[in-house]
């Protein structure tokens, strides 16, 4: 029969007194768990000789034999001194590695996998039950600000963005907010001023990347407040103009600095 190392009494242990002296002819009584039913331990690790119950100890506390427990089985032990005065009780003791009773079977776990062929997982939930149950969720809100490497010589994280830019589409007057990072402001709307607020007011992070689209018929103003707006390729900075199906792109090369190139942009 299968049989596992006794985590109690096993290879070689030594029993005392609770003076401390060598428990000389002690005796180890041996149970099932909970209970005062006689049950068999084993000499070695074939399962098939039989040690005594109780277990006589030797002139030098130890087992004359070795301990072995049978699998799927929890012990109880029961210590003596050699006239049979308890010194203790050991309960619900398995065989080391005995996996059948040390371990939780899946018929006991709420919400189970499903069934894995050749895992021995037979206990599992049905497909539909699987997938409603432990499908990804469908475009979930992240809270904080979740970051990437960007994979470069000098690594550093940065917030996740959008893959295109989504498209903020106003047809007033507006003003920039942080929201608008990575995305294209549609102007559509007659006469209209954009504002690029102060970073004192909107702290844009530098490298924010704004685009910046006018649809109308009309001319779109692109203001700035304390901070400065440079044209690309030169120094002239302040207001400047976006003509009818023009396109800027504002970039933020410093804490109160931007640039501002395009099609149609004077």
């Amino acid at each position: 029969m299968t049989v596992y190392l006794s985590g109690f009494a096993g290879a070689g242990t030594q029993f005392f007194t609770n003076d401390g002296v060598i428990l000389s002819g002690g005796k180890i009584y041996t149970y099932t768990a909970g209970t005062s039913t006689p049950t068999a331990t084993y000499t070695s690790d074939t399962g098939v000789a039989v040690n005594s119950n109780p277990i006589v100890l030797d002139s030098s506390g130890r087992l004359p034999e070795d301990m072995w427990l049978a699998e799927g089985v929890k012990y109880r032990f029961v210590l003596t001194d050699s006239t049979n005065v308890q010194i203790r009780t050991y309960d619900d003791i398995p065989g080391i590695n005995d996996l059948s009773v040390s371990t939780m079977p899946w018929a006991n776990v709420s919400g189970k996998p499903t069934t894995l062929a050749g895992y021995g997982i037979t206990d599992g939930v049905t497909t539909a039950v699987a997938a409603a149950t432990y499908a990804p969720l469908a475009s979930p809100t992240f809270t904080g600000t979740p970051a990437i490497p960007d994979n470069a010589p000098t690594s550093s994280n940065w917030a996740v963005g959008y893959r295109d830019a989504p498209q903020n589409e106003q047809t007033a007057n507006y003003q920039l907010i942080l929201a608008d990072r990575g995305k294209s402001v549609v102007m559509n709307g007659s006469s209209l001023t954009l504002t690029v607020p102060a970073s004192g007011t909107v702290a844009f992070p530098v490298g924010t990347v704004i685009i910046i689209i006018n649809l109308n018929a009309t001319a779109l103003s692109i203001a700035i407040t304390t901070d400065t707006m440079t044209l690309a390729n030169s120094t002239t900075t302040g207001t400047r103009t976006l003509a009818r199906n023009g396109m800027a792109t504002l970039v933020k090369i410093a804490s109160t600095s931007w640039l501002i190139s395009g099609a149609g942009l004077t």
